[in-house]
């Protein structure tokens, strides 16, 4: 297994020199609840890291994030919040972080947490945003309380063990690549995002014809039904493992994947964040504050004026439509990242 030696790294090792990092002990990040929000946050933490390799760092998470961040040795401690908790819970949550005094306080939630504990400086209550995407954003929000803000450093989203547990998976499954494979995640933690299955099923089909590679399909357990329908159109090609790996070991199938293909949502993120070629394909959700630019990333989607769906109309949160998007031009996409020739 090859890992990608800026994921092999030991951050701290190549954070840049700061002498003002002795003035600042502990650092509050307030991060967001679902999976791939708390992915584009990641940056933030990485940027302190990178300016404060000396700091404490407590990341205020729901309760679903803590698969994103507990791989992480940046982060010195993890403090859950539940919303639905009961308000003795919150009281005693609030205790918690109250043990500490802090220099800064980055709530990128905006919620009450930074006037609730004793701080230096915090983020503001009232804010304003110059900046439409929302990893930009949470950036944007860090400078607010920082000046010269370094390039954030990879986030250490998976260990040596999780490797391990995820290459004994794929030796059951019969997979005996070590890396390389295209990985699909076809569902997504709302329906209203998926593109339809039979799509991912020519993509695939198209995919496997030109490159041989082998496919993987992974998710949440919920959207294990979405992938059982690809492998019964296409047995011998796909390997399901929805369900089957937490968070981290996924992860670390991503980082060695040549190709990751998903709707909007953390397998998406997490392929940008981990620098593997991620083709990201939206249709109800703004591609332009969800998803992201590089050289690695290809934005998916149809063009909303041509489409007669009028969900234009509709509030944001009850669209569904992907405005014709085709196969072939996913597919097309795919070919660019994975620099085969399409003659």
């Amino acid at each position: 297994m090859i890992v990608p030696e800026n994921l092999r790294k030991d951050k701290r090792v190549v954070s840049l020199p700061n002498t003002s990092s002795k003035e600042l002990k502990n650092i509050l990040v307030v991060t967001l609840s679902n999976i791939g929000d708390v992915v584009m946050t990641t940056p933030v933490i990485m940027a302190l890291v990178q300016k404060y390799p000396e700091a404490r760092i407590t990341v205020v998470a729901g309760p679903r994030a803590r698969g994103v961040l507990q791989r992480s040795p940046d982060i010195h401690k993890i403090v859950i919040y539940d919303k639905k908790a009961s308000l003795w819970q919150k009281l005693k949550f609030i205790a918690e972080l109250r043990k500490a005094k802090y220099d800064r306080v980055v709530d990128l939630r905006n919620t009450a947490i930074p006037f609730l504990v004793s701080c230096n400086k915090r983020t503001p209550l009232f804010r304003k945003f110059t900046k439409v995407n929302m990893r930009d954003r949470h950036l944007e929000m860090l400078a607010r309380v920082e000046s010269d803000i370094p390039v954030p450093s990879p986030f250490h989203f998976f260990n040596e063990a999780d490797e391990v547990f995820a290459m004994r998976a794929l030796n059951v499954a019969g997979i005996r690549e070590k890396s390389g494979w295209i990985l699909v995640a076809a569902g997504a933690a709302s329906e209203r995002k998926r593109w339809p299955v039979r799509y991912f099923e020519e993509v695939i089909r198209k995919l496997h014809e030109r490159t041989g590679k082998k496919i993987l399909l992974v998710g949440t357990l919920d959207e294990r039904p979405v992938a059982n329908k690809i492998l019964k159109e296409l047995p011998g090609i796909v390997g399901v493992f929805c369900g089957d790996l937490v968070l981290s070991e996924t992860a670390m199938l991503i980082a060695n994947a040549s190709l990751v293909i998903a709707n909007d949502s953390a397998i998406m993120h997490l392929g940008f964040e981990l620098g593997t070629p991620t083709v990201g394909i939206f249709g109800p959700t703004d591609h332009e504050k969800y998803g992201h630019e590089g050289p690695k990333f290809r934005v998916a989607r149809g063009e909303a004026q041509d489409c007669s769906c009028g969900s234009d109309k509709l509030p944001r949160a009850e669209r569904s439509c992907f405005h014709g998007l085709e196969p072939e031009k996913v597919t097309s996409l795919c070919m660019e990242l994975l620099n085969y020739d399409l003659r």
